[in-house]
């Protein structure tokens, strides 16, 4: 993961021609906080506003942010479908941090597990306990299903994941941001379009239809 003072050097670099320093007109901080900005435009974030009745406690400044993540199966590790988280959520009890799980369109949310409790569910239990709902778990990196969800009569290639994270503008430049390598670029080029080093994109079907 990239931090976001790793970020915003990129950036001031870019902006200057080689050299991050603060003499320019944009300063240091300023891009630190359109980096966050953008990382949550980007993230298209939540922030988190939930009482749980458990007395749960979240740290200050949550966001609950989403991902579409590709399934994966029948591999010589892992005999289970499963997704690999895209970040590190917030660490919290029963895993929390993994907020939840669901199909692309949200029609079926599935059913979190703790570690070790799906090897109690064999799969004649499954009717019994989850009835008609998938059931995951978490192990590190992995969110493992206790049903093929490949297969009919759900045929799910992706699944959707929403994650507890940090809200980036107000995380120092130490921080490790949690998001995708692949926003990485996204955010550098967002933020240097902002501060008016690259040129915005013009829509040219909305331009054209403006014209008299």
């Amino acid at each position: 993961m990239i931090t976001k003072g790793k970020l915003t050097d990129q950036i001031l670099r870019l902006y200057s021609g080689g050299s991050a320093n603060d003499e320019k007109e944009i300063s240091r901080d300023d891009i630190n906080l359109l980096v966050g900005q953008v990382i949550n435009r980007l993230l298209k974030v939540e922030h988190l506003s939930v009482n749980m009745q458990s007395g749960e406690l979240f740290p200050p400044h949550t966001l609950i942010t989403t991902y579409f993540v590709d399934l994966t199966s029948n591999t010589v590790q892992n005999p289970y479908v499963h997704a690999y988280l895209p970040v590190f959520p917030i660490s919290l009890p029963r895993n929390i941090g993994v907020w939840s799980v669901s199909s692309p369109g949200c029609q079926d949310e599935y059913i979190p597990l703790q570690t070790g409790q799906q090897s109690l569910i064999s799969s004649q239990d499954q009717l019994k306990f989850l009835e008609t709902q998938v059931g995951y778990w978490v192990e590190g990196n992995v969110i493992n299903f206790l049903t093929d969800i490949t297969e009919s009569p759900y045929n799910e290639s992706k699944v959707r994941i929403q994650l507890l994270i940090v809200d980036p503008t107000i995380q120092g430049e130490y921080d490790y941001l949690q998001i995708p390598v692949e926003m990485e670029e996204a955010v550098v080029k967002e933020v240097l379009t902002l501060i008016g080093a690259l040129p915005k994109v013009v829509d040219k079907v909305s331009d054209s239809n403006n014209q008299i």
